[in-house]
């Protein structure tokens, strides 16, 4: 194993930490100026809920045939392509089109996200390093996601401050991360390799052209369905652990600027700091599923903790959580290195990815209702503690697999 990475990868891992987060950035804005998106859009609250439900069903159909064209297609391509496309889209949210345009824009920006980038994206990262550097890889990209997240997010929230905190300073902050797509699509461009997507791939002795019949090879490959299954419970658990904040402050009765703190710590610095972290530690063991099976080992315990703990029990609780966020946060960072280390060839990797991840990425279409559902039908403590527990069996069921995956990779 190599000590460590050279000046050139490190650039290709900014280069795509900075346009995994930009791309998120427009579509995804509502989550931090709820309020003055509302009022810009001129929605009523069903078509405002309605324009990111269409952006979620577009991405889910775009993930599939996002691999098939991350296989056929240079990444680098793909990618400037998706940022340059996100760009512009951003250039005509700004001008506060209505109800029909809006669901367009993000019909488009489910199309640029998933269609052409996530695929590719995948797979430019899965090349930066040889299958003893790919914990880390995948790691520092999911880490330094974080650290760029937390940087543009307080110097957009100063710029919408300095601009009067109205239409007119959300129109600037759209121009602002509309002009830093472009500028990510031209770091793509002009600082990663075009990489040669090969046409065929080798199923025993035998070549063939990659098609059809590669896809059914990719869905009779039992460690194709366990990597879904390890993400699929390992993302539930991670959508289920924003409901913490809440929980805090209806429950436990913490401040709500204690619960900002909290929810900024779970969010970024936990991010930033247990990715990478995972990634070392995978690449030390030698095994990515190892250091799965401990992070799932460890939500659990957290889990536990927080369901058994008395309410009073404040530093009992911070410690089960962080516990808790430490080890999402780091499997996270390195569950899709796992496609590596079950020894899925890249001439399909992206096909690879592309279905797993419209298994793993499935709890944002039932999760939130879940959740919704065991609040409105238990309020107060109680629904907070179904949810837990919910999350407490994905973490059991998330473990088996886990295992099973393991006993998997040493068969490969």
């Amino acid at each position: 194993m190599k000590n460590g990475f050279s000046k050139k990868t490190y650039l290709n891992i900014f280069v795509i930490c900075l346009a995994s987060m930009t791309i998120y950035l427009l579509p995804y804005l509502r989550w931090t100026y709820y309020d003055a998106v509302m009022e810009a859009s001129g929605l009523n609250n069903t078509q405002f809920g309605l324009t990111l439900s269409i952006f979620g069903i577009t991405t889910m159909i775009c993930y599939a045939p996002g691999g098939w064209l991350a296989d056929r297609f240079s990444s680098r391509k793909l990618m400037t392509f998706s940022m340059f496309g996100s760009g512009l889209v951003g250039f005509w949210y700004a001008t506060y089109p209505g109800f029909v345009g809006q669901v367009i824009m993000y019909i488009l920006w489910g199309i640029f996200t998933t269609l052409t980038y996530w695929s590719a994206m995948m797979k430019a990262t899965r090349r930066l390093g040889t299958s003893e550097e790919q914990g880390r890889i995948f790691g520092f990209v999911e880490g330094g996601r974080g650290i760029c997240s937390t940087i543009v997010s307080f110097a957009t929230l100063y710029l919408f401050t300095k601009m009067g905190e109205g239409l007119g300073g959300l129109r600037g902050i759209i121009l602002v991360m509309a002009v830093l797509c472009i500028i990510s699509g031209l770091l793509i461009w002009f600082v990663l390799e075009d990489d040669k997507p090969e046409g065929t791939v080798r199923v025993g002795l035998e070549k063939k052209k990659t098609g059809v019949a590669d896809i059914l090879v990719i869905l009779k490959t039992p460690a194709v369905w366990m990597i879904a299954a390890v993400i699929i419970c390992c993302y539930s658990i991670y959508l289920g652990s924003t409901y913490l904040t809440p929980y805090f402050t209806n429950v436990i009765k913490i401040s709500a600027s204690m619960a900002a703190f909290i929810s900024i710590a779970r969010t970024y610095i936990i991010q930033f700091v247990a990715a990478p972290l995972g990634g070392i530690l995978a690449d030390k063991m030698h095994s990515i599923t190892k250091v799965i099976i401990g992070c799932y080992a460890l939500m659990i315990a957290g889990l536990a903790a927080i369901i058994v703990a008395p309410v009073s029990a404040l530093p009992v609780l911070m410690i089960a959580m962080i516990v808790l966020c430490v080890a999402i946060f780091a499997m996270r960072g390195i569950y899709f290195a796992t496609v590596d280390e079950v020894n899925i060839p890249m001439d399909v990797m992206g096909m690879a990815v592309g279905l797993i991840s419209v298994i793993g990425f499935l709890p944002d279409v039932f999760m939130s209702t879940l959740c919704g559902s065991l609040l409105d039908a238990h309020p107060g403590a109680a629904g907070y503690t179904a949810i837990f527990y919910v999350m407490l069996v994905f973490g059991v069921v998330g473990l088996i697999m886990a295992v099973l995956l393991l006993r998997q990779t040493k068969k490969n």
